[in-house]
């Protein structure tokens, strides 16, 4: 028998700033999903994290936390992160060696501010697609940045976390 998968819409979180609707649908294990209508700030990506894992009733799932663009305190800490960052090619536009998704997905793992959106469960894994690049002179990088206005570097990515209960 053909099953048919359809993501639920399970209530949400009202942010400061708007809406995020949650999504849930079971598949090989739970996926949750993050749904803002707007970009968010990072108490309110902290807070609707935490509301939606508070509904979970399983011991691993899979996170979807959607675009980096709609939390641009997160955006904004990747780009500066890969700013200073001996594994990204600025010039190039990726990293000195293996993907940009990888790089991404390594950049996160390493943030404090990201990993700490988890609580207490323990990521397990991160995947990360469509990376997307913005020169330089378009991101909020501090003052005197050692890079040249055209240096691309990632800003923007699909990202999903797998978390398990510690």
């Amino acid at each position: 028998m053909l099953e048919l998968l359809i993501a639920a819409a399970f209530g949400g979180y009202d942010a400061a700033e708007c809406r995020v609707a949650f999504e849930r649908r079971q598949e090989v294990r739970l996926v949750l999903t993050l749904r803002p209508q707007c970009p968010l700030g990072r108490p309110s990506t902290q807070a609707s994290v935490r509301m939606l894992l508070l509904q979970a009733d399983a011991n691993d799932l899979s996170l979807s936390v959607g675009r980096l663009e709609r939390y641009p305190w997160l955006s904004t800490l990747l780009a500066r992160q890969a700013s200073s960052s001996r594994r990204w090619d600025p010039g190039a536009g990726r990293p000195h060696s293996g993907s940009d998704n990888a790089y991404v997905a390594a950049a996160l793992a390493g943030m404090p501010e990201f990993t700490a959106l988890f609580g207490r469960w323990r990521i397990a894994g991160i995947s990360v697609e469509k990376v997307l690049l913005r020169p330089a002179a378009e991101l909020s990088l501090p003052a005197g940045a050692p890079l040249a206005p055209g240096a691309l570097l990632p800003y923007d990515a699909i990202v999903w976390v797998y978390l398990k209960q510690p």
